[in-house]
């Protein structure tokens, strides 16, 4: 096992109101301004559906903790720094 970051792939889920959907080239771009060099984000996938939104990123961590953890605060941000968003939460 190694400490050195590896590319990881992250799955988030993004729940809303049931006919809300959001353009997914927005989102994207969303997603990279709210990144940090912290979050070593390397590439930012979004499926949208009425209700639903899919994140797939790929983060560079040294385990898949620190991945999901990066990837999960990128969201957050995301989902508090817009308007757009209003309504929309993580799916657990």
């Amino acid at each position: 096992m190694t400490d050195q970051p590896v590319l990881r792939l992250t799955l988030t889920h993004l729940v809303g109101p049931a006919d809300a959907v959001v353009a997914p080239q927005w989102l994207t771009e969303h997603l990279w301004c709210q990144a940090r060099a912290v979050d070593r984000l390397e590439h930012v996938r979004v499926r949208v559906a009425p209700g639903r939104i899919g994140v797939a990123m790929f983060v560079l961590a040294a385990d898949e903790f620190g991945a999901v953890r990066s990837a999960r605060a990128v969201c957050a941000r995301a989902l508090g720094a817009s308007g757009e968003l209003r309504g929309w939460r993580f799916a657990e």
